[in-house]
């Protein structure tokens, strides 16, 4: 998310060694990542070339939304310049999927495959909060999952993919569980209606209602902007 904090103004001397936390787990599920953060190394700051690969990609779904592919076209030309700083930061082998990711953004692009292209800009968005696990960060690192599975939520639906979006459900739950303490404590009407959400997502996955299943998961993310409030 563009809306994430960080905890320290320190760049810390191991960087390199301390993003690849994930790197060599291919086979992970996203729960097992999920989990992982929590006792993942940290350093201190989240390098810019990383925020800005994680606000362009998030900008690139709100174009494509309104399909507006002239402005998603010229965000994917700064994601290119972009792309060098990632990597002199990190190696193309030790982002996992971000460069597959874009390249398919890219060529998806050129054929104005909506859809196709929103599901490669959230992959993109997946693989740098994943970096991003690695640092010290304010808000906790699975209200971020919570932002990339709702969307997950919302592209599958709309792709007819109910495999994908009951996976997506199932993440939502996973990484909202290791959260719920905290908002419920803070403000126990916002966690009433995060669980509502989650419950009537499921129920409109199972019974593949692309409407009301993009109409919760839409709602859901509005909170999941809220919930970052709570940190």
């Amino acid at each position: 998310m563009k809306r994430l904090q960080l905890a320290s103004i320190i760049l810390a001397p191991a960087l390199a060694a301390s993003l690849l936390g994930m790197a060599g787990r291919p086979n992970a599920s996203r729960v097992d990542v999920v989990a992982s953060h929590l006792n993942a190394p940290r350093v201190d700051v989240v390098p810019p070339a990383v925020t800005i690969a994680e606000g362009l990609a998030e900008d690139i779904q709100a174009d494509l939304e309104t399909r507006n592919w002239t402005m998603a076209q010229t965000r994917v030309a700064e994601l290119q310049k972009n792309r060098l700083r990632l990597r002199v930061l990190l190696p193309a082998p030790k982002i996992p999927g971000y460069e597959v990711a874009f390249d398919s953004l890219t060529a998806q692009l050129g054929r104005h495959d909506r859809l196709a292209a929103l599901k490669s800009a959230n992959q993109m968005s997946r693989d740098i909060v994943t970096i991003m696990g690695n640092y010290d960060l304010t808000v906790p690192i699975q209200v971020s999952y919570l932002d990339v599975a709702g969307r997950d939520a919302i592209y599958a639906a709309e792709g007819g993919r109910w495999q994908d979006a009951s996976a997506a459900v199932t993440e939502l739950r996973a990484n909202y569980a290791i959260v719920q303490a905290r908002v419920a404590g803070k403000d126990s009407t916002l966690d009433q209606h995060v669980r509502q959400q989650l419950n009537g997502l499921e129920v409109a996955v199972t019974a593949k209602s692309v409407t009301q299943a993009r109409a919760i998961a839409t709602a859901l993310l509005e909170n999941v902007d809220l919930i970052e409030r709570v940190f």
